[in-house]
């Protein structure tokens, strides 16, 4: 993260009264937790993790086309 941005939320933080800065940490653990969660789901949808892993052969192996051949004439 930016250390402005964090320079910023600090500042924030600093002028909030006491009890405003429990529900800022309670809101900031409730943002961690969504991030997991979606993290979580992307890493368990066997279906995408086949087509990423798929996708990633296909670069190795180099079945791959070039931006620019694909929209030509387009």
């Amino acid at each position: 993260m930016d250390n402005t941005l964090k320079k910023k939320v600090l500042d924030i933080i600093e002028e909030l009264p006491e009890d405003k800065i429990a529900e800022v940490i309670d809101f900031i653990e409730f943002l961690k937790l969504k991030d997991e969660a979606e993290d979580d789901e992307i890493l368990n949808d066997k279906e995408l993790m086949e087509s990423i892993e798929r996708g990633l052969k296909d670069i190795e192996n180099g079945n791959v086309y070039d931006f620019e051949d694909v929209f030509k004439g387009v």
